[in-house]
C-alpha cells in the first residue's frame, strides 16, 4: 500500500488542489475569450454621432451554470453518482465565470475532458470524477457520462485496495483475498515483460496497472460474461483479473495474464491492428496451441469482430491462431514486427501487409489455406477454456476478454 492511500487529509488536499486546476482553467478560457470579443467588439463599434455621445454597449456574456449553460443535461440522463451538494467527493460546481458567447466552452471543456481521462488511465479515479463532472457542467458528453459510470462502480470496488509496484507495473488488489497471490502475479508479468517484450521488441517505458477482482467484483466492474478469464480495456490500458479461486491455477493464470499482455502491447502498438491478428498473437504468444477447425472463416471477416455463437467464435480464435502461426513459421517474427509497425504508422491493412510480406493482404488471404493439425474435439466448445470473447467486441468498447 503507498504511504498516503488512506490519508484524508492528503485525499482533502489533493481535491482542493484540483479544484482550484479545474477553477484556473475556466477563468484563463473564459477571460481570453472575453478579451478577445471586447477587442473586436471596440473594432466595430459605430463612431459617435454629431447629436452626442453614445452610449457604450457591451457584449452579452453567457453564464456557465452547473447544469450546462444553455445545453442543459436531462436530469435523467445525468450520471447517477452526479452533481450533488451533499456528496463529498463530487467537485463543487465551479463560480460562474463571464463567458463570451460559447467561446469559452469548447476551450475549457476540452481541457477538462482531456484531463479527466488522463487521470483514469493513471487509475486516479476521484480526480478523474471531479473533471470530469467539471466539464459536464460545461456540456452534455456521452463519452464522459459512460466513464463517470465506470468510475462510480470502480470506486466502489476499489476503494480500499492496496497496491504493489515495480518499475514496469502498478498491481491493485484487496489486501485480505489477494495478498499472496499479488506475489505470483507480479512474477508471471515480470516474466511476460521479458519474453513477449523480446518477441514484439518492444518494452514499454510507463507502467502498465493490473487490477486484481474476486468474480463477482469483476463482473460488476467489465459487465463481462461470466467465462471472461480476463479483459483488457482498450479506453483505459489496463488489464483486469478475476482472480478469486485461482490459488493452485498457476498455469491457466500465466496463460490469461500472458494474453492480455500481448493485447495491451498489440493495441499500443497498432491500435487499429485487425482482430484476428489481435487475438491471433495473443494466443501465439501465451502458448496456445493451434488445432484444424470444421469452418474456416475468411479472415477479412474478422477484422472488426467475431460471431456471437460460441461455436463460430471458437473457430474465428482458432482461424486467427493458424493464421499467425502460419505466418510466423513461414517467415519468422521480423515481418509480423513488419507488419505492427506499418498498421501503428497509419497504413491500411493491405499497404501494411504488402510492406511487411511483399504482397497486399487480400490476396495473400485469398490464398491461404490452414495448414492441417489435429482436429478439434467434438460437442460443443466451452468459450471459458478455449479463449472467446462475447459477440466479438461488438460493443465498440474495444475492450479484449480471453
Amino acid at each position: 500500500m503507498s504511504p498516503d492511500w488512506r490519508n484524508p487529509n492528503y485525499e482533502r488536499e489533493q481535491r482542493r488542489r484540483r479544484t482550484l486546476v479545474a477553477l484556473a482553467i475556466l477563468a484563463l478560457a473564459a477571460s481570453g475569450a472575453t478579451g478577445y470579443l471586447l477587442l473586436r467588439q471596440g473594432e466595430s463599434a459605430p463612431a459617435p454621432s454629431a447629436a452626442g455621445p453614445r452610449e457604450a454597449t457591451r457584449p452579452e456574456a453567457a453564464v456557465l451554470s452547473p447544469d450546462g449553460g444553455q445545453e442543459h443535461l436531462p436530469e435523467a440522463s445525468f450520471p447517477p453518482d452526479g452533481w450533488s451538494a451533499g456528496d463529498p467527493d463530487a467537485l463543487s460546481a465551479p463560480a460562474p465565470a463571464p463567458a463570451a458567447g460559447e467561446a469559452a466552452g469548447p476551450e475549457a471543456f476540452a481541457a477538462l475532458k482531456a484531463r479527466a481521462l488522463a487521470l483514469y488511465r493513471q487509475n486516479d479515479l476521484q480526480g478523474a470524477r471531479e473533471l470530469a463532472q467539471a466539464a459536464l457542467a460545461l456540456r452534455r458528453d456521452e463519452e464522459l457520462i459512460e466513464l463517470l459510470l465506470k468510475l462510480r462502480r470502480e470506486i466502489a470496488v476499489q476503494r480500499d485496495y492496496d497496491d504493489a509496484r515495480t518499475a514496469n507495473f502498478t498491481v491493485l488488489y484487496d489486501g485480505y483475498e489477494h495478498e499472496e497471490m499479488k506475489v505470483l502475479v507480479l512474477d508471471i508479468l515480470k516474466s511476460a515483460y521479458a519474453d513477449i517484450g523480446k518477441e514484439l521488441d518492444y518494452f514499454p517505458e510507463e507502467p502498465l496497472t493490473v487490477i486484481l477482482y474476486t468474480g463477482k467484483d469483476f463482473s460488476d466492474v467489465t459487465h463481462a460474461p461470466g467465462w471472461a478469464g480476463g479483459m483488457f480495456g482498450k479506453a483505459d490500458g489496463k488489464i483486469r483479473l478475476p482472480v478469486h479461486g485461482a490459488e493452485g491455477q498457476e498455469r491457466a493464470l500465466r496463460r490469461v495474464i500472458r494474453h492480455e499482455y500481448v493485447h495491451a502491447l498489440v493495441h499500443a502498438l497498432a491500435p487499429s491492428a485487425p482482430m484476428w491478428l489481435h487475438e491471433g498473437l495473443a494466443q501465439y504468444l501465451s502458448g496456445d496451441q493451434a488445432v484444424s477447425v470444421a469452418q474456416v472463416i475468411p479472415l477479412p471477416m474478422l477484422a472488426n469482430g467475431f460471431p456471437a455463437d460460441a461455436r463460430a467464435a471458437y473457430a474465428a480464435y482458432m482461424v486467427s491462431l493458424q493464421a499467425v502461426t502460419d505466418l510466423v513459421d513461414e517467415r519468422g517474427m521480423p515481418p509480423l514486427r513488419r507488419l505492427l509497425a506499418e498498421l501503428g504508422a497509419g497504413r491500411g491493412i493491405e499497404p501494411a501487409f504488402a510492406a511487411a510480406y511483399g504482397e497486399p493482404f487480400s490476396r495473400w488471404a485469398r490464398q491461404w489455406r490452414p495448414v492441417e493439425r489435429g482436429e478439434e474435439s467434438g460437442g460443443e466448445a466451452d468459450p471459458a477454456a478455449e479463449d472467446g470473447e462475447e459477440g466479438g467486441d461488438e460493443d465498440g468498447s474495444g475492450d479484449r476478454s480471453v
